[in-house]
């Protein structure tokens, strides 16, 4: 049950869409009540029919980033000329893209635990060629930059129209190196033709290897896919120790890793070689659990909480001492509670994914339901329109913006690249 939920999350976080409401007006009500911290913990559930419906559109979506939105086994967002979608403009957010190409690892490992029994899938499940392909895109990214472990958030071909436009400028535009940004960089011999994103981001990281657990734990029969999951974490974790503990891009770009996703990272390097990093887990997990746990910011940035979400979903899926497993779910189910109010189906999926038997969480079973099912059938399209009037819109100013006090239904967010990522409150003039 709690693959399958955290499966249909993922699909949505991946391929994000203005909505289609279709729930009673009870159900809208219970969401609301969410939003303003008046749940009644009561929740309607789907249907037979409105849950195979929404099956039906996870499959369609996992289609549509399939034959949209793969460009060399990685994740990206795509902007048309036209809706015929006949002709590329160019890329958008390749900031993002490994970790969304991490997160379409886990989607795809999920889809497999769902369906591996399905009688027309036996010899021909659908997600084991879609993970090798990713794999491919994952093996490409850590190779790319001349330093193998390190991972860039995108590489590709320098001859890309669509990517040029993008890596032109990406990190502002290089006086001394035209046509190149200031974090873009060829690969040289090593990739020859490509070029590659830098600028280390932790975010990729939490990313990449909550795919990798997932993929490890899920697709347990077939062992080619089970190594390259571990070459590819013993890789990563070997650039991470000869680099001191930092994400170093080698280009004078480094950022220090945090106690919880290096502790996350090495979890997964003692899951899959116990005899290279089960004593080095065992000195970061000691020091993580002296630590205060970070929350999610209300009116403000919804990354840090979301990728704190993967992190500690990691541990806790591959944790086997059961005192530690337990501080990692209570960990989770704070960060979950603290969340509540965003209306986020994916941290709601991480929570509920954490645990053997689902939990018994009227308020996570709304939000998963309740917003999932408001998914369209693809395409999604980004279209121009603006909150700031609506006089139904309560608003506070932090930080000096304007926020909405309340988490906003789908229908009014801003269309973002990778939905769950963005601020549910920061809706006014942005759409």
């Amino acid at each position: 049950m709690s693959f399958r939920i955290v499966w249909l999350a993922l699909v949505a976080l991946v391929a994000a869409s203005p909505l289609r409401a279709e729930l009673s007006d009870r159900q809208l009500k219970a969401l609301d009540g969410i939003t303003r911290e008046r749940f009644s913990a009561r929740w309607t559930e789907l249907g037979t029919n409105e849950l195979a419906d929404l099956r039906k559109r996870a499959d369609a979506y996992l289609d549509e980033v399939r034959d949209h939105h793969l460009v060399g086994g990685q994740i990206v967002s795509v902007r048309y000329t036209d809706t015929n979608r006949t002709t590329v403009e160019r890329y958008e957010a390749l900031e993002d893209s490994a970790a969304w190409t991490g997160l379409a690892l886990a989607m795809h490992a999920y889809r497999y635990a769902v369906t591996r029994d399905n009688r027309d899938l036996v010899h021909d499940n659908p997600s084991l060629p879609a993970i090798r392909g990713l794999l491919d895109g994952v093996e490409t990214l850590l190779h790319a930059s001349g330093r193998p472990g390190y991972l860039p958030r995108f590489v590709g071909r320098s001859q890309n129209e669509a990517y040029a436009k993008f890596y032109a400028t990406y990190g502002g535009a290089d006086e001394t190196r035209k046509g190149f940004g200031k974090l873009a960089f060829p690969s040289g011999t090593n990739a020859p033709g490509m070029v590659w994103l830098g600028g280390p981001s932790r975010d990729q990281y939490a990313a990449l290897n909550f795919g990798f657990v997932t993929v490890w734990q899920l697709v347990r029969n077939d062992l080619r896919i089970r190594q390259r999951v571990a070459t590819n974490i013993t890789l990563m974790l070997e650039r991470i120790e000869a680099d001191g503990g930092r994400l170093d891009d080698g280009k004078g770009n480094l950022t220090f890793i945090t106690p919880a996703l290096g502790t996350a990272l090495f979890r997964t390097g003692a899951t899959v070689r116990p005899d290279l990093y089960a004593a080095a887990y065992d000195r970061r997990v000691r020091d993580l659990l002296d630590q205060t746990p970070s929350g999610m910011v209300r009116y403000g940035d919804s990354r840090p909480g979301l990728f704190s979400a993967f992190n500690l979903l990691s541990l806790c899926r591959c944790e086997t001492n059961q005192t530690r497993l337990l501080l990692f779910q209570d960990r989770l189910s704070q960060l979950w509670r603290d969340t509540g109010p965003q209306l986020n189906p994916m941290v709601a999926a991480c929570y509920v994914g954490a645990f053997t038997r689902v939990p018994n969480d009227a308020y996570a079973l709304a939000t998963l339901q309740g917003i999932l099912s408001q998914f369209p059938d693809p395409p999604r399209w980004s279209l121009a329109g603006d909150n700031s009037t609506n006089a139904g819109m309560l608003t506070v100013e932090v930080g000096g913006v304007k926020w909405s006090k309340f988490a906003q239904p789908l229908d009014r967010r801003p269309v973002a690249p990778f939905q769950w990522a963005f601020p549910p409150r920061k809706s006014l003039n942005m759409l």
